[in-house]
């Protein structure tokens, strides 16, 4: 009777809110999120107030309660706020229901004798539950749900002064879709603030695929990209696309078609987020859907309004799926899901509005230095003749921006009349072709070019054409001769075309040997590009600068320049420019010669469909030798004359000539295949003329012979030649040529001195390879003779430390397996194969396919030359 008294008077000194004093039950489809979970209870522990601030749909409401539900209800009070209670007095009332329901609040504690109804000055109320919980023995977690439907100056004042008189062992959670009127400002200094936001919420890759499953959908990885993309990682837009992609027949169209047509989502958008916004700020969305982002002055332009960026101003504040960003936060950001559903309302409502307003962008933009985003208005508008004076006005930058796409998407909007007729935007996508890598459309474009070529054609036009030329040519492998530097006034892309001419021109002097005028241009180039921001063009000057100094000789460097180029292509992506394959070639051509088969293969990897056939020829010539080096020289000699069969007649750069000639030419001297040595001579001295490399070539082939007196005149008409080797191998090739020579007639002083000239030539560039393939005489004396070389002690250290792993690594893949070496002990016999194959108890096809497996790993292509390098390698 007592108990049921006192309850009675209890609930009489207050009047039950409306608010839920229980968290949500978590749904089947929750996607747990321990990493988030964990992050929030770790964040709560120094914190006195976390805020957790996101717009609808964001699973706020389910991420505190699956925290809850991990952490236990023991010490948690839960209040989700109505409109109902939106007064001082309803909302403290709603406050003390759902701290006396909270486990760690004793039966005798004065939290339940305190009363707001009829109480003079809620404050004291206020105060005197801070006293009370702050006297409890534990620490007690109270959740405020749906903060943003609380308004009124004393409800803010009473959640405000709960925040200021916070006791220690009272932490405070707030959840809301926009960021209440408290001193969060202060609270962040002090320290006693921890923050979660849309941005901490949103799904990320990753996580996408568990909450599909959940849902029953599986999409694929490209698809799961999309759908990240579409919705930002919002929650809400997920698990309604997870809803309606488990009926759709094609996901692909359904992801295209998902915000402006699904059913689901437009509800969602209309009922949670639209119909709470006031109609003029609805009105401007709408707008502002026709771009991606938005300043005030541009959301004033486009809606007439002068006061709309304080209405975007206010959006942002409220957290309505309208972010700002920037470096000078002036840039509006609609959500993509909303976005993409206003447009498509906008489109289907109010159809002639939409060219007018991206016009009205597109100027903007323009007018602003954003030639990018504006050209792609201009080609919505439908007007051609505003797209073509963006072009000509901005097509050179944005094409050494690396945004050929683009340029060809603005060609196409001018129309044809524009586009057949005007030199300027003719020349424009044949730029964009060969950026491309599409070398026929860029020569159907300069032809036509050629035909609408107009009588005054202004010193920009000519240049501008002149480059292009060159750089096709350089594709097709054709270097011209140095050009004289060409100034102009302004016009069409004054700067950008002077920092192209340099990098050109560079190219053009390493070509003839002028590496110190070539270098000189490259900087001026650097500081054209890095002035004007052509973060392509800095791209082409990478690799115009590895042109350089592979020309020099300088590996080290060309290696460094390649690896800039490749990451900024990565950067950038621009990883179907035509320079990136010949960077790669570059680069495998210097692993090659570093001695790395390994890492060359890797760096000509894909450059076998590259449409630049010089870049083709090279990938297959480092495929090629780098199979030879690690033991498969029958095949790699193969593979190197049938690419040279392949290249034909074609034009090739003079120093890629020198390297496949000696190259192939080595290799089948090796094997023993004079014919085809013989072959590779005439087919280099046909390119190539006389010169350090026919020389070296010259030596080799009469040494392979035995006549030692015409291999020393070819080698001593190397030296005395005039023009400096092509590739740097060369006159390191030479000298340990010369070494073997003179230990095959006793003259040991003098192998010794053609070695140490070799180790001197090889050292600025880490040239390695030539070491692994001399006379194992040389070998010897190199290891015999280490600490006696001077200054390339070092160096003469690190050619044994290299040599000794790559023997190792070659035999390690050229080893033969159980069988292959039963069949290859058999072949030292005189047994025919049918005998071999009766001893062995198979078929004769079979042991044809074990001989034909061992001369591969071997290098050899006959029986007698097997048994030989087996016994030398002790595979026997």
């Amino acid at each position: 009777m007592a108990a049921t008294s006192l309850t009675g008077r209890v609930r009489s000194r207050w009047q039950a809110p409306r608010a839920k004093v229980v968290p949500p039950r978590v749904p089947d489809y929750f996607v747990r999120r321990p990493g988030l979970r964990d992050r929030l209870d770790g964040a709560m522990a120094p914190a006195g107030v976390t805020l957790v601030c996101a717009p609808p749909g964001y699973g706020k409401t389910l991420l505190l309660a699956d925290w809850v539900e991990a952490t236990g209800t023991h010490d948690k009070a839960w209040l989700t706020l109505d409109p109902g209670d939106l007064s001082a007095e309803g909302f403290l009332s709603a406050v003390l229901c759902a701290v006396r329901e909270c486990p760690v609040v004793p039966g005798d504690s004065k939290i339940h004798d305190l009363a707001v109804r009829g109480a003079r000055d809620p404050a004291t109320v206020l105060a005197s539950l801070v006293d009370a919980i702050g006297v409890l023995r534990t620490r007690l977690h109270l959740v405020l749900d749906d903060v943003q439907v609380l308004s009124g100056r004393e409800t803010f004042r009473t959640l405000a002064g709960l925040v200021r008189d916070q006791p220690r062992n009272l932490r405070l959670v707030l959840v809301s879709s926009s960021e209440p009127p408290l001193p969060f400002a202060r609270l962040r200094v002090e320290g006693r603030l921890s923050e979660l936001d849309g941005a901490d919420l949103r799904f990320s890759a990753d996580e996408v695929p568990s909450l599909l499953r959940l849902a029953g959908v599986d999409l694929t990885e490209r698809q799961t990209r999309r759908l990240v993309e579409l919705t930002d990682g919002w929650a809400a837009g997920l698990r309604l696309a997870a809803r309606s992609l488990r009926d759709a027949p094609d996901p692909d169209r359904f992801l295209d078609e998902y915000a402006s047509l699904d059913r689901t989502i437009a509800d969602f958008l209309i009922g949670e987020v639209l119909s709470r916004l006031p109609r003029k700020a609805s009105r401007l969305l709408r707008l502002l859907s026709v771009c991606e982002n938005a300043t005030p002055a541009l959301a004033a332009t486009l809606s007439g309004e002068a006061g709309a960026g304080e209405v975007l101003a206010g959006l942002e504040r409220e957290n309505s799926l309208v972010t700002v960003h920037g470096k000078d936060r002036r840039w509006y950001r609609i959500h993509p899901l909303l976005r993409s559903y206003l447009n498509a309302d906008l489109n289907r409502s109010s159809p002639e509005l939409v060219p007018v307003l991206h016009k009205l962008v597109a100027a903007s933009l323009a007018e602003e230095g954003h030639n990018q985003e504006a050209l792609r208005h201009a080609c919505r508008s439908g007007d051609g003749q505003a797209v073509v004076s963006l072009l000509r006005s901005t097509a050179i930058d944005l094409l050494l921006l690396g945004e050929p796409d683009l340029v060809l998407e603005g060609v196409a909007a001018a129309g044809s009349a524009f586009a057949h007729a005007d030199p300027w935007l003719i020349l424009f996508s044949a730029l964009s072709w060969l950026q491309k890598g599409e070398f026929t459309e860029a020569e159907r474009a300069l032809a036509l070019a050629r035909g609408r070529w107009p009588a005054a054609a202004g010193p920009a036009l000519v240049e501008f054409q002149r480059l292009i030329v060159s750089a096709h040519a350089c594709a097709l492998g054709k270097l011209p001769r140095a050009a004289p530097l060409v100034h102009w006034g302004g016009g069409e892309g004054s700067a950008a075309l002077a920092a192209w001419n340099s990098v050109d021109r560079a190219v053009r002097l390493a070509a003839d040997g002028e590496r110190s005028e070539a270098l000189r241009e490259l900087r001026i180039a650097d500081y054209l590009a890095e002035e004007n921001g052509l973060t392509y063009l800095s791209l082409h000057a990478k690799v115009a600068l590895s042109f350089v100094e592979v020309a020099g000789g300088d590996y080290p460097a060309m290696e460094l320049a390649c690896e800039q180029a490749l990451a900024l292509a990565a950067r950038g992506g621009w990883r179907r420019s035509p320079w990136v394959p010949l960077c790669r070639v570059l680069l495998g051509l210097a692993r090659l010669v570093h001695l790395d088969p390994a890492g060359a293969l890797r760096a000509v990897e894909g450059t076998a469909s590259s449409t630049w056939p010089m870049v083709r020829f090279a990938g297959e010539l480092v495929a090629a030798t780098a199979g030879f080096d690690r033991g498969e020289r029958a095949v790699g000699l193969d593979r190197l004359h049938a690419a040279r069969r392949e290249l034909g007649d074609r034009p090739l750069d003079a120093a890629l000539v020198a390297m496949a000639a000696l190259t192939e030419h080595k290799c089948a001297l090796d094997l023993s295949r004079f014919p085809l040595a013989r072959e590779v001579a005439g087919w280099a001295a046909g390119r190539l003329g006389a010169g350090r490399e026919s020389h070296l070539i010259e030596a080799r082939t009469a040494f392979a012979h035995g006549d030692l007196d015409e291999a020393v005149r070819s080698l001593r008409l190397l030296r005395e030649c005039e023009p400096p080797a092509l590739v740097p191998t060369t006159d390191v090739e030479a000298s340990l040529l010369e070494s073997t020579i003179a230990l095959a007639v006793h003259r040991r002083t003098l192998a010794r001195q053609a070695l140490d000239t070799a180790l001197r030539l090889a050292e600025p560039a880490e040239v390695l390879r030539p070491f692994a393939f001399v006379d194992q005489g040389v070998r010897r004396l190199l290891v015999e003779q280490l600490g006696g070389f001077g200054s390339t002690n070092g160096f003469a250290g690190k050619v044994r430390t290299v040599l000794t792993g790559f023997t190792e690594e070659r035999a390690e893949t050229a080893r033969l397996t159980t069988r292959e070496l039963a069949v290859l002990h058999s072949l030292t016999s005189s047994r025919q194969l049918d005998e071999i194959a009766s001893q062995l108890s198979v078929s004769v096809n079979t042991v044809k396919t074990h001989v034909r497996a061992i001369y591969a790993k071997l290098g050899v292509n006959s029986r007698r030359q097997a048994v030989v390098a087996a016994r030398e390698r002790g595979l026997d």
